[in-house]
């Protein structure tokens, strides 16, 4: 009974210290002191700002630019306006438009020394109000940057780049990195952005060579969130932010963000009075302190890459990476060590260390397959649109995966202890990861876990075992993984190398004083700081990413500390009892999830209803480009009760539709001719009241040598450096533009082989009959309410494009 009650108490205290240590402080109030960062006053410019959609190129982004010249005017920062064109490649996309960048100074004493960028981007996503993304950031940086101005003559330039057009792949940010002469005068960058509604700003991104960047870090920042495994994983993620183009350029910095209330990011519910203050406040305090020794004192160098991480927002612990080694040797002394003393006693055996280390390999597989039959039975598909249901009830989401994870612990605690479980503990491994497919299709990673958990459940759990020689086997197959990420990924070692040597200190305490309630009160001690650290591990990976199977690696080392709570040499525990009890409780979570709707005014239902107007065939339809409710579906039907699929080249796949009645519009004017010198150029033209335009295009031959506006179009992925864009053969390239008409330009073998296609977007619906009321529990997504007009589709094979010649697409 005391280890039982000893266990729930550890489980109850590691939760509660994790959630103190993710909570955001209070905002501090307006007349707070002049030098501290106040969120209230940060608010300010947030609800001038962020309270309507403002996508670059709209009238709404040049009020927000008009204000913000205003702003730096009155902090004495002599703002100047960027306008430049600006083009970005992704794949077989481009991204492109007429961006303004706003860019001020706070003069330091040296004038020629390398200037202090503070970086955000004051557009936002169509149809949002980007209170969060960037709103904050900008605000961030204006409060950030009087601060440092009340403090004093900074020693260096303080410049402040306010981007357009990030969400359209930071053409901004290229644009004044590759052509601002300012930016020759940039040593060093803060970039602030998020990637949701609120949370704790984590620093997500540094230079290379990283050691003085962290030594400045942890010197300065106050209740710091960082870790070496974040920065890791950000290398590996397709996520850029305006910190890529300085970076590309040669300019180190660092990059902050919160990415909490998930459900907000990019949402038309993404409102000031939305927003989380706290982490409004906590993005500012956090920064100010480091951004204020970087304008007074000297700017990092380059210094090899540390391992680091904060421990609970208060410090952080940083070391060399050869000092991973060094940990993982003390810890194989300690589990050496434990297990001597258990040999001497007699209390180990090969037998029960190997039985162990299969332990271990059952908790991943089991805990793998339950998670994947918890998500998957919520009915909830794949993907960022799909994923909003579960993101509106994020903290239910949260228990019910936490519980399936910690119920497979118990589960393996219990089939350790109890033997002769090797068919109940390989069924459940199994039944979960088959159930997973029942409800969304083939789930390959429930079956290959239902597949490793049978064997492993099998080969494991034949007999009992000792707690001890158990606890053995699952330190030994921890160490060894370590290792091999110490060999592989040293900086994000720590992730397994800290809960290992925290359990190792445990399991060398236990195999001196016994299993009695002394040692048991120190492994719960122990077991407290090491499961509410893995919670901040949990929670980043949920929120962040959509994939349960990554959520077994924080179950997993959270095992490493449970198990001697959990398990036992008694066979009649009553762990057994536990685990039943947590994974009824996670797949109930999962039925409510599944039967109840989770859509109210506050986490409003996404729909994308849009016209779709073809004036050569005088043709309309309405469509939804998202998966359309009760509500879309009457207002497609409301002209012709009949639903269709509409292939448009621009999507990926045919989107809902229903006939409509067309109207007059015109469509873009378009040109394509091939030169004498063999090159092909696309002249596209906007139509009055156009915001933006996509061009679609698809040859024959590969594309390649691409200019737009006499630019060359070059791919500006994180961690590449710009290489020109090409467009394979056969491939449907996109161009998405923002700003006026556009000249394309590019070599391909074969013009006469091209197909091409616009299509203009109008911010408001121009059918004859509007929109009806929309229901609360309802919100317009992204192009809600717009107007799409196909400019029809040019084929260059039947005219037999040649140099010289040319096909003309007019306005009527």
């Amino acid at each position: 009974m005391f280890k039982t009650l000893a266990l729930l108490a550890t489980l109850i205290a590691g939760f509660v210290l994790f959630y103190l240590s993710a909570v955001t402080p209070r905002a501090a109030p307006a007349d707070s002191p002049e030098a501290a960062f106040s969120a209230a006053r940060a608010m300010v410019d947030i609800r001038a700002i962020g309270s309507r959609p403002h996508a670059v190129g709209s009238p709404a982004d040049a009020e927000v630019r008009d204000y913000l010249v205003a702003r730096m005017t009155a902090l004495g920062l002599s703002p100047q306006v960027q306008r430049a064109t600006a083009v970005a490649a992704r794949g077989p996309h481009i991204s492109g438009a007429t961006v303004d960048n706003v860019i001020g100074v706070l003069p330091g004493r040296d004038r020629s020394a390398p200037a202090l960028a503070l970086m955000a981007h004051h557009d936002s996503v169509p149809g949002s109000p980007g209170a969060a993304d960037d709103t904050a950031g900008i605000a961030s940086a204006l409060e950030i940057v009087r601060a440092i101005k009340s403090r004093g003559v900074p020693a260096r330039d303080v410049v402040l780049i306010m981007t357009d057009g990030e969400e359209a792949g930071s053409v901004g940010a290229h644009a004044f990195f590759d052509y601002s002469p300012m930016a020759r005068h940039i040593g060093y960058a803060i970039n602030m952005d998020t990637g949701g509604g609120g949370g704790r700003t984590a620093m997500v991104e540094t230079g290379p060579n990283n050691g003085d960047d962290i030594a400045l870090y942890r010197r300065t920042a106050a209740t710091p969130d960082s870790n070496s495994l974040t920065v890791f994983l950000y290398k590996l993620i397709p996520a850029d932010t305006d910190l890529t183009a300085a970076k590309q350029s040669g300019v180190p910095g660092l990059n902050y963000g919160f990415a909490g209330r998930k459900f907000d990011y990019h949402s038309p519910s993404s409102t000031p009075d939305v927003l989380d203050v706290g982490a409004l406040q906590h993005m500012g305090a956090q920064i100010l302190p480091t951004a204020s020794a970087l304008a007074f004192g000297p700017l990092p160098g380059r210094a090899p890459d540390v391992v680091y991480s904060d421990l609970f927002g208060s410090f952080v612990v940083a070391y060399p990476t050869w000092f991973g080694w060094i940990l993982l040797v003390g810890a194989a002394g300690l589990i050496s060590f434990g297990a001597f003393r258990l040999a001497r006693n007699q209390d180990l055996s090969a037998s029960g260390v190997v039985r162990g280390a299969g332990a271990g390999f059952y908790i991943v597989a089991a805990s793998g397959a339950l998670l994947e039959l918890a998500r998957r039975s919520t009915g909830v598909g794949s993907g960022w649109m799909p994923y909003r249901p579960l993101l509106a009830r994020f903290a239910t989401l949260e228990i019910m995966m936490l519980l399936a994870g910690l119920g497979a612990i118990l589960a393996a605690a219990a089939f350790a202890a109890r033997g002769r479980s090797r068919r109940l503990a390989g069924g459940l491994a199994l039944i979960a990861g088959l159930g997973a497919s029942l409800f969304a299709g083939l789930d390959l990673v429930g079956l290959v876990l239902a597949v490793i958990g049978l064997v492993a459940g099998l080969a494991t759990f034949s007999h009992p075992s000792k707690l001890t020689a158990t606890w053995t086997g699952i330190l030994i197959l921890a160490l060894a993984a370590a290792v091999g990420l110490q060999v592989y990924a040293p900086t994000a070692a720590f992730i397994i190398a800290w809960p290992l040597v925290a359990a190792a200190i445990a399991f060398a305490v236990t195999c001196i004083s016994g299993t009695g309630r002394a040692s048991i009160v120190i492994t719960a001690a122990i077991a407290v700081v090491v499961l509410a650290w893995l919670g901040g591990l949990f929670h980043f990976l949920l929120q962040g990413l959509d994939a349960p199977i990554l959520l077994v690696a924080p179950i997993w080392l959270a095992a490493l500390v449970i198990w001697p709570l959990a398990g036992s040499d008694a066979p009649t525990s009553r762990t057994p009892m536990l685990a039943v009890v947590m994974i009824a409780i996670s797949l109930a979570l999962a039925t409510y999830l599944h039967f109840t709707s989770p859509w109210s005014a506050r986490y409003p239902n996404a729909v994308e209803p849009v016209y779709v107007v073809d004036p050569s065939g005088h043709r309309a339809w309405r469509a939804s480009l998202t998966d359309p409710d009760a509500w879309t579906r009457k207002v497609l039907t409301a002209e012709s009760g009949a639903l269709t699929k509409l292939p448009l080249v621009f999507e990926p796949n045919p989107v809902v539709a229903a006939p409509a009645a067309p109207v007059e519009v015109p469509a873009a004017p378009l040109v394509v001719s091939a030169g004498p010198d063999g090159r092909v150029t696309i002249t596209v033209g906007q139509s009055p009241g156009a915001e933006r335009m996509i061009l679609s295009l698809w040859s024959a031959t590969p594309i390649d040598s691409v200019t737009i506006d006499g630019q060359a179009v070059r791919y500006t992925q994180k961690g590449d450096k710009p290489a020109p864009f090409r467009l394979e053969a056969s491939q449907w390239g996109k161009v998405m533009w923002a700003g006026g008409g556009f000249s394309m330009s590019f070599r391909t073998k074969d013009p006469t082989k091209l197909r091409v296609q616009t299509a203009e977007i109008y911010d408001r619906w121009l059918a004859t009959s509007p929109l009806p009321p929309m229901p609360p529990a309802d919100q317009p997504w992204d192009l809600s309410g717009s107007t799409f007009v196909l400019g029809g589709t040019i084929d260059t094979q039947p005219t037999k494009l040649t140099n010289g010649g040319e096909f003309r697409r007019r306005l009527p």
